[in-house]
């Protein structure tokens, strides 16, 4: 397995090189002066230059994915046999030597028959391969651009050095001027098509940080499954958190059990045992540590329960003891009897004395009292050194509140003074709790009212015990070696960090039962890899600093900000220099010419190039309007897919009405046929349309329609351009589509099958962005 991804690996890098090679080399016509657009008869250039197009493109995957095929990754194996085939093709085209394709052609066979080595998953989050594609892809762009600026010296007007070279070729891809005029059609090829590549890893590189920061960790189908086994074989306080969105989940091939995690670099934690069937637990254990050889991960289980233990050290793992968890007996009463319970009651009868008293507030939750929740979390926050954790707690979520019942303490006035929201229980006796929130200047042993309420409550539905959660650090004095040394130390010096021994004591007043917790990896050396793990998991950034609020903004609208980023990008290159925007749009835009000769890609990149050089102030506004408007009713997913395929739907019907008229004679449409054009007002047409057609039925919805079919038709009429016609078109087929799978979609409900065809609802949308 490790020879062949070796092998493919090599293969990649030297078929990667010689492409790029290949492109910076290849000069078809050494003499031909470039010229704007193309002619009718240049048909045979078209496809040449489309083959070249392949090359570089082939290249550049081939060789961004040279370390990710020596890591096994399942992705990169597909890449690399579409880049291998892709350069097979551009030979083809460019250099027609037969024996050079024929090996393309079968290094691209054995690569692909390799597939069984490269079963590794990669990022699910994505953010390292984004940014390795931005970085990477930049560098790699630079590189080539530099060597054919060189190599091609004497088709610049004035000539270039190596560092003149490195110097244009960084301000190609920063789309800024260069000095250099192309003298030949290869030259002005070369200068195009590194600045429409420079775009393509932009857009490539911003996709996938779209698609980390907008979720998709959690399939429906897994959450679905995932639920079923929590209820039928949940059993510890961590159970719950399983469902927070920032886990991953790894259903066993039998359905019966799964394992929960969480991904820091290259370690995978998961929050406890297997949960499941009894006889599963291990199998899902299992696949999690295969899952972890394949991907390079450091696997680790945190909070262990010694129930747990055993079908981990089955399978070879080493387990530390971390901590013990709390668990009071309700028999006798949440407060101790006797002196030991002698400070809570004092403090009951003080909270009560002060005209607190324990409420039950209505459940699921009104918006008036959360509202009264989240004054109390937000002074808890900022009082002191408070702020929000996940992974093993939930945080201050209005979905997620909404969820749970909450039990709150008042004051005469009916102010919230503190609170906390109880968990489901699933299967376990015992009962537990999630957030603890304290208004700053409540009556002391407020919380101790809140504890006592609760664990009264508990008691009253069938509860046997109220887990208080993790002392972390504590009960160690009989364990051996060096991770039990350091952690005693930290128990007993760690109060700089928190607060151990103060955090043990309030535990212990309430006499519990202590049960032991432990870490499990696979020995010494991984220990301090999943203890690092854990503890960033645990971390949340601060929301009141300006760049958190900044980077949550672009989390919540990621579609928006990277579109307005590229377009503003583009846009000022253009105004600077109108000659960048003629190098953009020969690279990038479409027209019936280039895709007839297998341009297909233009389809896709023509709607982010605009057809005019400078501030196209009518896109920016009604970018401004549609993008933040589809994003927060449809999600980020939704509206980038909706952009480019309503662009597809007005474009291609378009095109080939035109290509019709222009066979019947049309000189007009002749000329149109030829023209390179872009823009994106298409796209952002199709996302207006999509979210009036979303609207509920009435009023709202037909006045929407109304006004936005009014102002197409204004535009068609008063403009008579074949974009208007575009324009409308886009509009018209994102209509149609989406009235189609609206009704299809209550035709299978009528049928009891129900199908996914349409965009989420905004409920949906706001659990996707959690």
């Amino acid at each position: 397995m490790t020879a062949v991804r070796r092998a493919s690996a090599l293969v990649a890098l030297l078929v990667g090189v010689g492409a790029l090679s290949a492109v910076v080399r290849v000069v078809p016509h050494p003499e031909h002066r470039p010229v704007p657009g193309l002619r009718p008869l240049e048909g045979a250039v078209a496809a040449i230059d489309g083959g070249r197009y392949l090359l570089l493109g082939a290249g550049l995957v081939l060789l961004l994915v040279v370390r990710a095929l020596l890591r096994g990754r399942r992705a990169a194996w597909l890449a690399a046999v579409a880049g291998l085939a892709a350069a097979t093709v551009g030979s083809l085209v460019v250099h027609p030597h037969l024996r050079v394709s024929a090996t393309l052609a079968v290094l691209t066979t054995l690569v692909g028959a390799g597939g069984r080595a490269f079963t590794a998953r990669g990022d699910p989050m994505l953010v390292r391969r984004g940014i390795a594609v931005l970085v990477g892809g930049a560098a790699l762009l630079v590189a080539v651009a530099t060597a054919g600026l060189y190599e091609l010296d004497g088709q610049f007007r004035g000539g270039t050095t190596a560092w003149g070279s490195a110097g244009q070729a960084a301000r190609l891809l920063l789309m800024l001027p260069v000095d250099a005029e192309p003298l030949t059609r290869h030259a002005d090829w070369l200068v195009s098509a590194t600045r429409g590549a420079a775009l393509a890893v932009v857009l490539v590189g911003a996709g996938m940080l779209i698609a980390a920061v907008s979720g998709g960790r959690q399939r429906a189908a897994d959450r679905a499954v995932v639920t079923r086994l929590l209820d039928e074989h949940a059993t510890t306080s961590l159970a719950h958190f399983q469902l927070l969105p920032d886990k991953h989940w790894l259903v066993a091939a039998d359905g019966q059990a799964f394992v929960g995690y969480g991904l820091r670099g290259r370690t995978a934690v998961a929050l406890g045992g297997p949960i499941g069937a009894p006889g599963s637990r291990r199998a899902a254990a299992a696949e999690f540590l295969a899952l972890c050889r394949r991907n390079g991960w450091t696997p680790g289980f945190h909070q262990v329960t010694p129930a747990e233990l055993p079908d981990l050290t089955a399978l070879g793992l080493r387990a530390y003891k971390i901590g013990e968890e709390a668990v009071i007996e309700l028999a006798g009463g949440t407060a101790p009897e006797g002196r030991a319970g002698k400070s809570i009651r004092s403090a009951v009868r003080r909270c009560e004395r002060a005209g607190y008293r324990v409420v039950a507030l209505e459940h699921p939750l009104t918006d008036v009292d959360l509202a009264r929740l989240r004054e109390v979390s937000e002074a808890w926050a900022a009082d002191g050194e408070h702020r929000e954790r996940t992974f093993t707690l939930g945080q201050f979520d209005a979905d997620q509140l909404r969820r749970t019942p909450v039990l709150a303490v008042v004051d005469a006035e009916d102010r919230v003074q503190a609170f906390a929201n109880t968990l489901p229980a699933y299967r376990s006796t015992e009962r537990s709790f999630d957030l603890m929130r304290r208004r700053p200047g409540a009556v002391n042993g407020v919380m101790d009212q809140l504890f006592v309420a609760m664990g009264d409550r508990f008691a009253a539905g069938g509860g046997t015990g109220m887990n208080l959660g993790l002392a972390p650090f504590t009960g160690l004095a009989d364990q051996p070696g060096v991770p039990a040394r350091v952690m005693r130390l930290l128990y007993e010096r760690g109060g700089v960090l928190l607060d151990y021994a103060g955090l043990r004591s309030f535990k212990d007043k309430w006499a519990p039962r202590w049960e032991s917790r432990y870490l499990v990896t696979t020995g010494d050396t991984a220990l301090p890899r999943v203890a690092l793990a854990v503890a960033r998991l645990g971390e949340l950034p601060d929301p009141r600093r300006p760049l958190t609020r900044l980077v949550g903004l672009v989390g919540r609208f990621p579609v928006t900000t990277t579109f307005a980023a590229v377009q503003l990008w583009l846009m000022l290159a253009g105004a600077y220099d109108p000659q960048v925007h003629r190098q953009l749009i020969a690279a990038a835009g479409s027209s019936w010419e280039l895709l007839a000769h297998g341009q297909l890609w233009r389809l896709l990149t023509s709607p982010v190039v605009q057809a005019s050089p400078g501030w196209v102030w009518v896109n920016i506004a009604l970018g401004a309007v549609a993008f933040p408007l589809a994003e927060s009713r449809l999600g980020s997913r939704w509206t980038a897919l909706g952009f480019f395929a309503g662009d597809l739907l007005g474009s291609v019907p378009v095109l080939l009405g035109v290509r019709l008229a222009a066979a019947t004679g049309s000189d007009s449409a002749l000329a149109e046929l030829h023209q390179v054009d872009g823009g994106s007002l298409a796209g952002s047409w199709a996302l207006l349309a999509a979210v009036v057609v979303l609207l509920p039925a009435g009023r709202r919805r037909t006045r929407a329609a109304a006004a936005l079919a009014a102002v197409l038709a204004v535009a068609l009429v008063l403009d008579h351009g074949i974009a208007d016609v575009q324009h409308a078109a886009s509009a018209l087929g994102v209509v149609a589509v989406l009235t189609l799978a609206r009704r299809l979609r209550r035709g299978q409900r009528g049928s009891g099958d129900l199908i996914h065809v349409s965009p989420p609802s905004p409920a949906l949308v706001r659990e996707e962005r959690r």
